[in-house]
Parts: C-alpha cells; sequence; structure tokens
C-alpha cells in the first residue's frame, strides 16, 4: 500500500512539473511581438510628420518620427484580428486610415494629406496623375465609361479591361458615366491614398425607385420657367388676412418629378407664413405634368425646388391727360354758350320788328328793318364766329418738323401736307366776299315771303 501511494505522488508531481513546463513555454513563446513598420508620405512624396497610430482597444499611441516612419511592435492574437488606425494630429478623433494588423505584410506605406497640405495644394492648382479601374458590382470591367475632371474639360474612357488615366487635382471633382451606371463624384483623396495600384471603383446599376437630385437632363415645367412664372400670377391668390397683415416674403417648395411627369411628395422646405404655406401648397399640387428628369436617355425620379414669391399688388396710377381735355371741354362749352347767347336774342328781336312792321304798315319801316334787321347782324357774327372756329382749328393743328432732306424732296416733288391742302381749297373755293354774298343771299331769300306779303297788304290797302 505504501509502495502504491508513493508511485501515485510520483505520477502528479510529474504531470504537475510538465504543466507548468508547458506553460512557460507558452509564455515564452508569447514573448515574441511582431514588429510593424508603416511609412506615410503626402500626395508629393514629402514625409507626413503630423500623425500618430493607435491599435484599437489599446491606449498606446505610436508617434511618427522626422522622416514620417511609425515603428511599433505588437502580438497579433491567432483567435481574432486587430486593426490600427492612423490620425492627424490636427483632427485626432477621426481616423485618415484604418488596416488590419498582419503578420506576413509588417511593412506598410501611405499617402496623406493634412489640411495645410490640401489648401497649399488648391493655391498652386497642382495636378496628380491617378490611375482607376471601373467594374460593376459583380467585378466585371465597364468598357467605355467617361471619367472627366469637373469644370476643366480634360475627359478620358476606360478600356477592354475598366482601366483609365487622368490627371486630377483638388480644385474640381472626378465625375464617371456610364450607361444604365449611377454618376459617381469623387476627389482625388483615395486615389492619393495608395499609389502604388490602381484605385478599384465600383458602379452601381440605375434603380427606378431612388430619387435623384442631379442628373444630366433636369425636370422642367411645359414650356420652361417663363410659363411656369405664368401659372403662377394666374393662380395665386393672396389671402386677405395676410394682405391686411403685410406679409411678404419667398416659400422654397420641393416636389419629386416621377418618370411620367406626375408631381409628388410636395413639402414646405422654407417656411413663412401658414396661410401663404398653404396657398403655395395648393398651387404646386395644381401643376400639370412636366418633363421628367433623363439621365443618359433614361427617364428617373428627380427632385426639384421651387421659389415662390408672395408680394402684395400695388394698384398701377391710370395716367390721364385731363389737362388737355378739360381745355377743349371749356373751349367747346364757350363757344356753345356764346353761340347761344348769340341766337337768343336773333328770334325775338326779328319777330318782334315783323310784327311792328305789319301793324305800322309802311315801306319806310320795313326798308329800315330790313337794314337793321338781326339776322344780318346775325350772318356776321356767325361769319366771324367761323373765322375763329378756323384760327384755333389752325393754332391746334401743328405742321409736323421734317427732316431737311424730306422738306427738300417735297418740296421738289410738290408734295404738301393734307392739312395745307384742305385749308388752301377751303381759302381758295370760299373768299370772304363769295361767303358774304352768299349769306346775303340767303337773308334775301329768306327775306323775300315776308317782302312779298307786306306789299300785298299795303297794295289791298290801296285799293
Amino acid at each position: 500500500m505504501n509502495r502504491i501511494k508513493l508511485y501515485f505522488i510520483l505520477i502528479l508531481l510529474f504531470t504537475s512539473s510538465f504543466l507548468s513546463a508547458s506553460s512557460t513555454i507558452n509564455s515564452i513563446k508569447g514573448d515574441e511581438k511582431t514588429k510593424f513598420k508603416v511609412e506615410i508620405r503626402n500626395s508629393i512624396g514629402n514625409p507626413q510628420t503630423n500623425v500618430f497610430l493607435k491599435i484599437t482597444g489599446r491606449s498606446e499611441v505610436f508617434k511618427a518620427d522626422s522622416c514620417g516612419i511609425i515603428n511599433f511592435e505588437y502580438d497579433i492574437p491567432e483567435s481574432y484580428s486587430r486593426t490600427a488606425s492612423i490620425y492627424l494630429d490636427e483632427d485626432p478623433k477621426i481616423p485618415e486610415k484604418t488596416f488590419t494588423l498582419d503578420k506576413n505584410n509588417t511593412y506598410l506605406d501611405f499617402c496623406i494629406d493634412s489640411k495645410s497640405d490640401i489648401l497649399r495644394f488648391k493655391q498652386d492648382n497642382s495636378t496628380f496623375y491617378i490611375e482607376g479601374i471601373v467594374t460593376d458590382e459583380k467585378g466585371e470591367p465597364i468598357t467605355g465609361a467617361t471619367v472627366s475632371i469637373q469644370g476643366t474639360g480634360r475627359h478620358t474612357f476606360t478600356d477592354e479591361i475598366g482601366l483609365f488615366s487622368i490627371d486630377a487635382d483638388f480644385n474640381h471633382y472626378i465625375i464617371i458615366r456610364a450607361d444604365g451606371m449611377e454618376n459617381l463624384s469623387m476627389t482625388v483623396s483615395p486615389f492619393l491614398m495608395n499609389q502604388h495600384d490602381a484605385y478599384n471603383i465600383v458602379m452601381r446599376k440605375k434603380s427606378g425607385e431612388k430619387i435623384y437630385s442631379s442628373v444630366e437632363t433636369m425636370p422642367q415645367y411645359p414650356g420652361g420657367m417663363k410659363y411656369f412664372k405664368r401659372y403662377i400670377d394666374r393662380n395665386l391668390k393672396y389671402p386677405e388676412e395676410a394682405k391686411k397683415n403685410k406679409i411678404e416674403g419667398v416659400v422654397v417648395m420641393q416636389f419629386v418629378v416621377e418618370k411620367n411627369g406626375d408631381i409628388t411628395n410636395p413639402r414646405v422646405m422654407r417656411r413663412l407664413d401658414e396661410s401663404l404655406d398653404s396657398v403655395a401648397m395648393n398651387l404646386i399640387k395644381g401643376m400639370p405634368r412636366w418633363i421628367p428628369a433623363s439621365d443618359h436617355g433614361i427617364k428617373v425620379r428627380c427632385k426639384y425646388s421651387v421659389p415662390i414669391a408672395f408680394k402684395i399688388p400695388v394698384p398701377k396710377p391710370v395716367v390721364v391727360d385731363s389737362i388737355p381735355i378739360k381745355g377743349k371741354a371749356l373751349a367747346d362749352s364757350t363757344t356753345i354758350v356764346q353761340d347761344s347767347i348769340i341766337m337768343k336774342p336773333d328770334t325775338l328781336a326779328t319777330d318782334s320788328l315783323i310784327t311792328k312792321t305789319i301793324i305800322n304798315d309802311s315801306i319806310t319801316n320795313d326798308s329800315v328793318i330790313i337794314t337793321n334787321d338781326s339776322i344780318a347782324n346775325d350772318s356776321t357774327l356767325i361769319k366771324k364766329e367761323i373765322d375763329n372756329d378756323r384760327v384755333i382749328k389752325d393754332n391746334k393743328t401743328k405742321v409736323k418738323k421734317r427732316n431737311i432732306f424730306v422738306r427738300f424732296f417735297r418740296w421738289l416733288f410738290g408734295i404738301k401736307d393734307k392739312e395745307d391742302k384742305t385749308i388752301e381749297n377751303e381759302k381758295i373755293n370760299v373768299p370772304d366776299d363769295e361767303e358774304s354774298k352768299i349769306e346775303s343771299s340767303d337773308i334775301d331769300d329768306k327775306d323775300r315771303p315776308e317782302k312779298e306779303k307786306i306789299a300785298t297788304v299795303n297794295e289791298e290797302e290801296k285799293i
């Protein structure tokens, strides 16, 4: 029994010693850390010294030296992977580059530009030679895609493997377009992160349900914005309360133009007043169908924003040339009044004189009456009024001043104004003496029945 116990104790001691030896061996192996070297430069190849590195889950910080190199050691566990991130001193919260620690890849180099570097590149308008490969989601290369530098006119196309190269800068975006694919807008920074290999770009197919904000051909109101403004002016009804409160301003509306041109999802982006906002909403809902947006010949849904201005209408003042009209009216009225004043005593005077001549029944009185008859005086007065009217008309009709060459040719060919011709014809056809004769003859014709009456009465009395 004692021997058995002794053997059992020896076995326990041996196993414990073996386990302790294996643990010490493992601890020794664990002390072997992997050495990493990370070199960081900017886009023009200068060392980037204002950076530091941190390993995820660790508080230790590794700073770059004067050559832009970060050297550090780390025990990489086999059960899980560990990542490291590089930060700029000017922005220690947002990582500029993140990578996975790998025993087989201990030397890494990156291109990182600080904000001061980018500002200097923009001021100098520095260009950089970049390369990229364009593929779809399945990894198939896209041939013939257009790669352009916005606003510069520089552009190129992808070859049969989707590869392209072009000079880019920090001041302009890189635009990539392909048929049936969604457009991409990129900066030059991701291309410069790793200058040794071509940057891989994946493009996605266009989705009919996606709403675009910027496409090749934007949606348009039928007829253009001129007709859109006309539609707003005709259908905008200013609320009375807003008029009383003198509320004016601009309401910005946003809506979606569908593939068939319908207007959906209208909403107020910038508010002004509740009543004016509702008026703007009703105007957008009542619009006719728009011309839908298209991108490379494919109709797509697109967002669109329009401003609707509210301004209280001010009635325009009616400009009336009242002074000349009043002058004409007064002149006409005065002439009419003068005519009435002149004509009224004539009839009474003639009637009274004629009755006196009939009662007195004397030839001498008749002759006196005839000579002093007011009708003759009326004729002279009427003549004066006609002459005055002619003078007024002549004063009103002003001869237009023509160019000296026009006046010369009109004189050469004997061309005269219509108004001058009519006035001359009147003067030629109707002289003053003949007018008086005509008027006196007319008066004599009017007085003949009266004279005959007086003569017949005298003959009857003599008999």
